[in-house]
């Protein structure tokens, strides 16, 4: 099968304004096209992160429609984001939420949390929460993340990331354990990562294992990014994907192009 893919291209704007020294109103409008057949589930434009806030000293508030503290914290490690090989067809916890209220603290030596709620309006149904806390500082990342009713009642997911580089090689690792309790549904996974910087071309390898998705689920991309421009990079990518317990053994080759504007 031959196919030509978005692979979630997007288009809006952002910015800010300044009320005073310490206080800015922050924006954004975006949404995701589908450039290859304009059908994105029935849609021509669908939405993706839209907000309006405030930041200043004290940290930043925004309000809309968001990624979740917990898939925020993955912080890149998916080498393979919006491409066949994404960590989403693996593991719960990459949501992008409607009416999200979300709290990001000031830096603090590299240091920051992330608390975000989810109202769910219905009064016959909990809110949801999501929170992470990160460190970032020169060649160290970390995360800690939880999400509560994230993916519904009585569900809950664990998320620990971590990244670090050693000159041009960038190495990542992310467990993910999510439960419902409702179906006393209990599965972890992993994630590994690894990139190499050689001139213009980056090299990647990347596997990940877990049940949460389905029984027995594996999925192993490797890749190549060559920059053209700052903005611009060609790619190459082959990823297998297996489950066991659906019998079900899926490859991908691509090659595409990616432009930023």
């Amino acid at each position: 099968v031959t196919e030509l893919v978005s692979n979630a291209s997007r288009l809006g704007f952002k910015g800010k304004t300044s009320l005073n020294d310490d206080l800015d109103v922050i924006y954004q409008l975006e949404y995701e096209a589908s450039i290859d057949d304009g059908d994105k589930s029935g849609q021509t434009f669908t939405q993706r992160n839209s907000f309006v806030g405030l930041q200043g000293n004290f940290g930043k508030v925004i309000a809309g429609i968001h990624d979740t503290p917990t898939k925020l914290a993955q912080n890149k490690v998916d080498l393979f984001n919006d491409y066949e090989g994404d960590i989403k067809n693996v593991f719960t916890g990459e949501n992008r939420t409607k009416n999200t209220v979300m709290y990001t603290t000031p830096d603090m030596s590299g240091l920051s949390a992330d608390i975000a709620m989810i109202a769910s309006e219905d009064e016959n149904q909990d809110d949801a929460y999501s929170m992470a806390v990160k460190f970032n500082q020169d060649n160290i990342y970390a995360a800690l993340a939880y999400d509560m009713d994230v993916e519904g009642e009585d569900t809950s997911n664990l998320r620990l990331v971590t990244k670090f580089s050693i000159e041009d090689l960038t190495l990542g690792l992310m467990w993910n354990k999510f439960e419902d309790d409702s179906s006393d549904f209990d599965e972890d996974g992993f994630m590994v990562s690894a990139a190499y910087k050689m001139g213009s071309n980056t090299f990647k390898i990347q596997h990940a294992s877990s049940d949460i998705q389905s029984e027995v689920g594996e999925q192993t991309s490797i890749g190549m990014d060559h920059k053209l421009a700052k903005n611009t990079k060609v790619f190459g990518f082959y990823t297998m994907q297996d489950e066991d317990a659906a019998s079900s053994d899926e490859d991908w080759i691509a090659v595409g192009i990616e432009h930023k504007f």
